[in-house]
């Protein structure tokens, strides 16, 4: 849930990654489990692609700015829809020291998010823009410790980039500062006091992952997983632009310099997660696995973006996130020619605890998916994954205090729709090391 991004398989899709920690079907158990590794003969490829089609939509019921702000309703258009289309690839590969060590990469996006509104829409203060790119490159070395144990251990090297913007109010803004002034007559959020700030910063850093792959029988077995907490220390800037009329600047000055371009500086934490999944197959036909995986989201309670202009005070986005659990189970169906097919449901806490915490630039809330998939073989060493997924989302009230006095109040209305494709490539040892 929040910005996570789970579609990391167009495999393990068709399933709502139900298999998730132990299932370790193709080489993208380098992200789910590397312990699972063990279970790849020989060497493989796996790249993929996710299409997210999000949608949503924001009806606003009464957002007004506050009585010491001016107190009028906030003009602007009232219905809008922010979801936007996010390509995510990824990328696994499998390489075989031996039968029972393994060494893998996988490159693929944990987290991010797109949201854009108009610039011309109630919660026009709040938010605008908002997008959270990452790229993750986790090495990974596997080793079957006995016949029935292995473990995997791996290293994350996360690059995150995060942007930002939205208008201020500077009508606002004066009528705080010198109530009752005549250069503040203007109704809060008239355009020609409207100005605009745009953030935006990135990082590298590092964590690590391990986990762990138990047979209980050569049908049954069970994965444990855990990744790291990354601590990132995200360096940019923020530029500003406005128009305000001189009456007000020569009646207040230090607007000017407190909005002023500046360099920024903020620290937010990816959160850490452990995942604990089953894999059962009960004849050659039918598969049946579940998951339940933690994600510590406390570990992002709020947005601080600190700034080297000393006249400007730092800047906290209160998002309050709880820790979530998703749960997941699913079934595959082998058949006897070249076709598997899947299928899967899971439901996905929200991390947003109220609608006064939750922000319009995530608009979060509990989630409810139904998944289906089918994996096709092309050839020996070819395969080709599909799959598809709609995601129910609760219907999400917003009820939210921005800094220069608007109370944000409405309803997100969202759903989101996800296609996947992947090609898998088996390729033998003695292929492998062929000259040609």
């Amino acid at each position: 849930a929040a910005f996570g991004i789970a579609e990391q398989s167009a495999l393990g899709i068709g399933n709502a990654f139900s298999g998730g920690s132990a299932s370790a079907t193709d080489a993208s158990t380098v992200w789910f489990n590397p312990a699972g590794m063990t279970r790849i003969q020989d060497h493989q490829l796996v790249t993929g692609l996710h299409i997210i089609l999000p949608s949503f939509n924001f009806k606003n019921s009464g957002s007004s700015v506050l009585s010491s702000f001016g107190g009028a309703a906030i003009e602007g258009v009232n219905t809008y829809d922010a979801g936007r289309t996010a390509y995510i690839p990824n990328f696994y590969f499998i390489h075989s020291l031996a039968n029972d060590i393994k060494l893998g990469l996988g490159i693929n996006s944990p987290f991010g998010m797109s949201t854009k509104y108009d610039d011309d829409w109630v919660g026009r203060y709040q938010s605008i823009e908002s997008e959270i790119l990452t790229i993750n490159i986790n090495p990974s070395i596997a080793w079957k410790f006995s016949p029935n144990l292995a473990i995997g251990v791996g290293i994350n090297t996360q690059y995150i980039k995060a942007t930002f913007n939205k208008k201020i109010d500077f009508t606002a803004i004066c009528a705080k500062v010198i109530l009752g002034a005549t250069t503040c007559a203007a109704l809060p959020g008239a355009a020609i006091n409207n100005g605009f700030s745009q953030l935006e910063a990135d990082d590298w850093s590092l964590g690590y992952n391990v986990g762990f792959l138990y047979d209980f029988t050569p049908h049954t077995r069970l994965g444990l997983f855990y990744r790291s907490e990354i601590h990132h220390q995200l360096k940019g800037t923020a530029a500003f632009a406005f128009t305000i009329p001189i009456t007000v600047i020569s009646t207040i000055p230090i607007l000017s310099i407190v909005f002023d371009d500046t360099q920024l500086i903020s620290q937010p934490d990816m959160p850490a997660n452990v995942s604990l999944s089953i894999d059962h197959q009960i004849n050659s036909h039918l598969t049946l696995m579940a998951d339940a995986t933690w994600t510590g989201w406390s570990s992002v309670p709020e947005l601080k973006i600190q700034f080297t202009n000393l006249r400007k005070s730092d800047t906290v986005e209160e998002l309050k996130f709880k820790d979530t659990l998703r749960l997941s189970i699913g079934v595959t169906y082998t058949t006897d020619g070249s076709w598997v097919f899947r299928t899967g449901i899971a439901f996905d806490e929200g991390a947003s605890v109220d609608a006064h915490s939750r922000s319009a630039r995530v608009p979060d809330n509990d989630r409810y998916w139904l998944a289906v998939g089918a994996s096709y073989q092309l050839l020996e060493s070819l395969s080709v994954d599909f799959g598809y997924a709609h995601l129910f989302v609760q219907d999400t009230h917003i009820q939210r205090l921005g800094s220069t006095g608007q109370n944000l109040v409405g309803e997100h209305r969202a759903d989101v729709n996800i296609i996947s494709g992947q090609i898998r490539w088996g390729i033998l040892q003695d292929d492998f090391n062929s000259p040609t």
